[in-house]
């Protein structure tokens, strides 16, 4: 059983409960929002961030390739030769002094040599390296800008340029790009650690010939001048920003107090950024790197803390790439949301108190009047439909509630009647069809009407011919039958008085003891002047004679008819002989046709309402089962062959409503 509440109390609940839904959904979606404006902020300070930092490493790496370009062209224009190591100083010095990130400038060829200029603070080394002359054994200058003249020094050092990570790779990458753009001529190392400093460094280099000698240049860039940039970035008061080489390592260190020693950043690049020891670090380079080439800011966790992370390559040249990253942790973004948050949560729960009060209120103007149309409804579901007690208050809608409820009872007054005057109509339309169906020795007639409303726009009539005196017989036997079948166009009252009127007039017609043909036209004549514009009346009109075995009949506008021949096995469809009726004050009818019935031979006449009936796949019983169901059904009697009839509809229509009346007759000889 269900549990039923009042309106006050469902209503006063569904209030309340709506209005906790309301402020729950205030709250997440403050909570949502929030989430939502820490996305935004994150996007924006992020892509601000990398922006800067990209910027930064244009300025850093940019210098350092135009550079090299106009070495290589110093080179192949001659003016760089390792054997003059003083022309060469004067040259290169100036070019490197503007730019702290280069270290040193190489120039080596194919035999072995090697004229290193090495910048470091304010002093100033050059290598030499002669391998096809001079072997394992290098020359050194060393001098300041204060003492310009150079203090010489042979070392020994298994060094060779030519085996060397810069000057192999310039040379292949040289072939590779032979032809090629200006830019493509750079070629960048992946970072390590120099063979003098001993420091993080990336080497960028170009590879070509100088008089049928191949040649390199190369310049070493100083890794650390990036962390001193990335250092000093404060995208949040505790966010960092770092960058990695493709290889995943470390070449610009986050911010941290552990890294403002020099030796301790030069101990932690080139390291993967989980040796940092910095859990947030490892966690968003895990989640970054995890998201492929997916671009925006993105949303991670370290020791149980939001984070947000976004990530940007940095081309240096084909195949050779930097990673910009930038992480902040999501409180840094927030700031005074959170308290934001609890004063939203604080105006909630007082809103809600508030509302429920209010809630009771407005229950009770809702309710009263409600209450008293539920006892409105209440008395009218038992019949009294006599004017109740006004239903008064101040709510418009329930006002017109109100009003639409006495509008109500009055159409429901005016309805009962209606049906009461439907149902006598139905009787009287039901006691129009024959009880009881006159015999004529040798055949077996039938008929059946089902409306589709309570009143149909069918009927048929069958009406007995008394042999001695011509009078009509109802019921009993008779030697000659005339018989009906008429369809008013639609269905329902109007369509149901047409037909009565048809059955009416054709009784009195064969009570004049007029002819067929004749009664055709003279009713056709009436049902023109009757009929309104657009309506007319199908029937067929069939007089049998038993003395001869003859029906003789007329069509108008209704069909097929169909003819089951017993001698042949086959069944014959004649159409309709004429237009219905009242289409035209004149009907041109053919003469009535005529057909002799042999023994076995079945008539059967039906309404389109037969033929037409709808399964629920909208397909039509049609007028091939009508003649399959005869011609298997010829040997039972005429009221079996009716019944199988109306049984296949059934079947076929599965229990759907009609949407059309059915009605038939069938008329069998005996064999």
């Amino acid at each position: 059983m269900v549990r039923s509440f009042s309106i006050r109390s469902s209503l006063l609940g569904s209030m309340t409960i709506l209005i906790a839904l309301l402020s729950g959904t205030i709250l997440g979606m403050t909570m949502l929002a929030q989430r939502d404006t820490a996305r935004v902020m994150s996007r924006s300070l992020l892509s601000q961030t990398i922006d800067q930092t990209v910027e930064r490493l244009h300025r850093f790496f940019d210098p350092v390739a135009q550079t090299l370009l106009l070495l290589r062209s110093w080179s192949e224009a001659g003016l760089l030769d390792t054997d003059a190591a003083d022309a060469m100083n004067r040259l290169l010095a100036p070019v490197m002094t503007p730019y702290p990130q280069i270290s040193a400038i190489l120039v080596a060829d194919a035999r072995g040599r090697e004229h290193m200029l090495l910048h470091d603070g304010d002093r100033w080394h050059n290598r030499q390296t002669r391998r096809d002359v001079w072997g394992a054994r290098t020359r050194w200058l060393e001098w300041t800008t204060g003492e310009p003249a150079p203090s010489m020094t042979w070392r020994e050092v298994d060094y060779d340029p030519r085996k060397r990570p810069w000057y192999r790779a310039a040379v292949e990458h040289g072939k590779a790009v032979a032809g090629g753009s200006a830019t493509d001529l750079v070629m960048w190392t992946a970072p390590y650690s120099f063979f003098t400093l001993e420091a993080p460094g990336i080497t960028a280099a170009t590879a070509f010939e100088v008089g049928g000698v191949p040649r390199a240049v190369g310049i070493d860039v100083l890794l650390s001048e990036i962390s001193i940039y990335t250092m000093h970035l404060r995208p949040s008061s505790r966010g960092v920003v770092v960058v990695l080489a493709d290889d995943g390592r470390v070449i610009g260190l986050p911010r941290s107090p552990r890294f403002d020693d020099a030796r301790a950043r030069r101990a932690a690049l080139l390291a993967p950024p989980t040796a940092l020891d910095m859990p947030a670090l490892g966690d968003g380079v895990h989640a970054l790197a995890a998201r492929g080439d997916a671009r925006g800011p993105a949303r991670f966790a370290s020791a149980g803390e939001p984070w947000w992370g976004e990530t940007q390559r940095f081309e240096l040249a084909p195949g050779r790439a930097l990673s910009v990253m930038v992480m902040v942790p999501e409180a840094d973004l927030q700031g005074g949301l959170r308290a934001i948050r609890w004063w939203i949560v604080g105006l909630t729960a007082a809103a809600l108190g508030g509302a429920m009060l209010w809630a009771i209120v407005l229950a009770g103007r809702f309710c009263r009047p409600i209450e008293a149309l539920v006892r409105e409804n209440d008395r009218i579901s038992r019949g009294d439909l006599e004017p109740g007690p006004d239903v008064r208050s101040s709510i418009s809608e329930i006002r017109w509630l109100a009003q639409a409820h006495e509008r109500m009872r009055l159409a429901l007054r005016t309805l009962f009647k209606m049906e009461r005057d439907l149902q006598l109509a139905r009787q009287i339309q039901q006691a129009t069809l024959p009880a009881q169906l006159p015999t004529l020795a040798g055949f077996e007639i039938d008929g059946w009407c089902e409306p589709a409303e309570a009143t149909g726009g069918d009927t048929y009539d069958v009406i007995g011919i008394d042999e001695d005196h011509g009078g009509i017989v109802s019921a009993g036997p008779a030697a000659r039958a005339v018989m009906v079948l008429a369809d008013a166009a639609g269905h329902g009252i109007g369509p149901a008085l047409s037909v009565t009127q048809v059955r009416a007039m054709l009784r009195m017609a064969v009570g004049g003891g007029h002819d067929l043909a004749s009664i055709v036209q003279r009713m056709n004549a009436q049902l023109a002047v009757d009929l309104r514009d657009g309506h007319f009346i199908t029937a067929w009109f069939g007089l049998l004679d038993a003395r001869d075995h003859t029906l003789t009949s007329v069509s108008c506008g209704q069909g097929p008819i169909l003819h089951y021949v017993a001698a042949h096995d086959e069944c014959s469809r004649r159409p309709a002989d004429t237009v219905p009726l009242g289409v035209f004050e004149k009907l041109d009818a053919p003469d009535p046709a005529v057909v002799v019935l042999a023994p076995g031979d079945v008539v059967v006449v039906a309404s389109d309402g037969l033929f037409e009936a709808r399964n629920r796949g909208g397909e039509w019983f049609g007028t091939d089962r009508v003649v399959a169901l005869v011609r298997e059904r010829h040997a039972a009697r005429g009221a079996e062959i009716l019944g199988a009839l109306r049984d296949a509809v059934a079947r076929f229509t599965e229990g759907t409503g009609a949407d059309d009346d059915r009605t038939a007759i069938v008329i069998k000889r005996h064999g």
